[in-house]
């Protein structure tokens, strides 16, 4: 239901991410005012475009699916065609052991779960044995509705399950860290069923992989600014808040500038940024962190992978997208390397590594990359993700004070540190604002 003029509420909102960027457009729909804050120069936290010469590189590679439907409604109420932002992919996983490669395709005209039980039935790589265990397992997951009784981690999870080594190094362990950015030795298998259910068992769509356009300031960010300005949001770039102070039916807001007064805050800012705003708040979450690097590579614009995205299960490197074929941006590469431990500090030595790595995989089709591209680029995010461990207390979005609250890819909820989350949890804030129960 739209407020009216007598509930309109006046919101600040900490953090121009994706969770802080939702949460004030779902305000703005309902007539609140809505003023957000961000310390940074630009918006979009953790999914943002970085500019290098004359190009504009992701601080990551962000890949959403096609079940992500709050980020679709987010799109939408933005008034954004989810086919501008997104090149959508059926579900096709190439992974390469140096020249050993696995590929499982899933096709278009069957409906879910039929098009994964296709996909491992005619996966090339994998031996039948491998092939009946992950059948027989899925199977098994769809019967107890993708639920465990007791969270234990994922390498647990497919031990019990009876995954073969090859499955799980070519198959499960990738999944689990493009989805969770955390090790299966550490990974919460409760949350990754989460995922594999939302991706296998609802549309056949759902597991269609949905790749940015380009960069997401230009995608995603700078769109979803705009409908925020045009709805008369007040977006303040390069303003940290320094403190906010509760008063008995309001908060006092406070920025190098002065003091402000609203009815709500909605803190939007990263977990380990609380007690910088805010001090101590009982629900205050302590995380442990995974790293993302992402290392760059831009040759010739005749440069072109087999695939639009490949896997790598050899070494170091666990994904490289061809950015040409995906972002339109020729001849540039993008290697990803998730929850990694500290990486060799010898620029020249990492990027050397990450073409040998795509040459192993190359070589199954006779092909190879220049030893050296035109030039490089490494982004490493310390903080790319929370590591999403078993039982993982995460907070709500009420706090103890009744009119703050929180919202980010770390709140409470099923998925783990992913742009849904983000959006979902904007989402939530907002709406217990809207509710104001």
């Amino acid at each position: 239901m739209i407020a009216t003029a007598s509930t309109h509420r006046k919101i600040a909102i900490i953090g121009a991410g994706l969770a802080g960027v939702s949460a004030a457009l779902r305000l703005l729909q309902h007539g609140h005012q809505v003023c957000v804050f961000e310390a940074a120069p630009q918006a979009g936290g953790r999914a943002r475009g970085v500019p290098h010469d004359a190009t504009t590189l992701d601080n990551g590679q962000h890949l959403c699916i096609g079940a992500y439907r709050a980020t679709l409604t987010l799109l939408q109420e933005a008034h954004i065609e989810a086919e501008q932002v997104f090149m959508r992919l059926p579900l096709a996983l190439h992974m390469h052991n140096g020249a050993q490669r696995m590929s499982l395709v899933t096709p278009t005209w069957l409906p879910a779960p039929l098009h994964l039980l296709w996909g491992l039935l005619t996966a090339q790589g994998l031996d039948w044995h491998s092939k009946w265990r992950a059948i027989c397992w899925m199977q098994q997951l769809k019967q107890q509705a993708f639920a465990l009784p007791h969270d234990c981690t994922v390498a647990a999870l497919l031990t019990e399950g009876q995954q073969t080594s090859i499955a799980i190094s070519t198959l499960w362990e990738p999944l689990c860290l493009a989805a969770l950015n955390t090790p299966i030795t550490l990974a919460s298998a409760q949350t990754f069923l989460n995922v594999l259910r939302d991706s296998f068992q609802h549309r056949r769509q759902d597991s269609d992989l949905l790749v940015v356009k380009s960069d997401l300031s230009t995608a995603l960010i700078q769109p979803l600014l705009q409908r925020i300005k045009t709805l008369g949001g007040d977006v303040r770039l390069r303003t940290p808040v320094t403190a906010i102070q509760s008063k008995e039916d309001s908060c006092e807001v406070s920025t190098a500038t002065g003091t402000e007064t609203f009815d709500n805050v909605i803190i939007a800012a990263g977990p380990h940024q609380l007690k910088t705003i805010v001090g101590e708040l009982p629900s205050s979450p302590a995380f442990d962190y995974q790293p993302i690097t992402t290392v760059y590579l831009q040759y010739g614009a005749e440069t072109r992978l087999p695939y639009p995205i490949m896997g790598l299960c050899h070494g170091l490197a666990q994904w490289v997208f061809d950015r040409g074929q995906c972002c339109d941006q020729p001849g540039l590469l993008a290697v990803v390397i998730s929850a990694h431990p500290p990486l060799i500090t010898d620029k020249a030595a990492l990027v050397k590594q990450c073409i040998d790595e795509i040459n192993q995989a190359l070589s199954a089709y006779q092909m190879s990359l220049p030893t050296q591209p035109q030039w490089s680029q490494i982004i490493t995010e310390k903080r790319a993700t929370f590591s999403c461990t078993p039982d993982l207390p995460r907070p709500a979005t009420r706090t103890s004070n009744s009119q703050i609250f929180l919202a980010g890819d770390y709140i409470a909820g099923p998925y783990p540190a992913t742009i849904e989350g983000a959006v979902t949890s904007g989402f939530t804030a907002a709406q217990a604002i809207i509710s104001g129960v």
